[in-house]
């Protein structure tokens, strides 16, 4: 077992590997944008960034709505919109129908602050696809979307 262990942890093959080479662009690519950011609005998590994009484009839907569409967990979701909730930039509706039922909606704050971190992200984006032709930007899209398919495969997810 510790050979085997030891053969799946060489160095060289680790960053070589597609994938670990796209989670490690992921960081850096969240690093980037939390560095230009600004301190008084910047939010910890690359979850609550998603939440806050979510929201921007249709909001008004449950948690429960959120945690399908963006493949988080309830945990991560809640904690996001804690987060969120406390620095103004959502508010939850309870539901007439049923109270425990509550509905997230971006406050004209949280717009505010979606519209600026779309522009870091946009100008992190520019920065990261620099030097690529448009034909590798969309071979590379359509790589990714083929890698998000099959881990979204109802038979590799548990």
């Amino acid at each position: 077992m510790k050979k085997m262990a030891e053969k799946n942890c060489d160095k060289t093959e680790f960053k070589e590997n597609p994938v670990m080479i796209l989670n490690s662009v992921a960081r850096l690519f969240d690093a980037n944008v939390k560095a230009a950011a600004p301190p008084v609005h910047a939010i910890s998590s690359q979850s609550c960034r998603f939440l806050m994009m979510s929201l921007a484009v249709r909001d008004g839907v449950s948690q429960l709505e959120l945690c399908e569409k963006l493949h988080l967990s309830a945990p991560t979701v809640s904690i996001g919109l804690k987060k969120m909730e406390e620095k103004g930039f959502i508010s939850r509706v309870p539901q007439k129908e049923d109270m425990r039922l509550y509905k997230v909606y971006l406050t004209e704050k949280g717009r505010a602050f979606d519209e600026e971190n779309r522009r870091i992200m946009q100008s992190v984006d520019e920065k990261a696809m620099t030097g690529l032709t448009d034909a590798e930007k969309k071979t590379l899209t359509e790589i990714l979307l083929k890698i998000r398919k099959n881990l979204l495969d109802e038979e590799t997810i548990e």
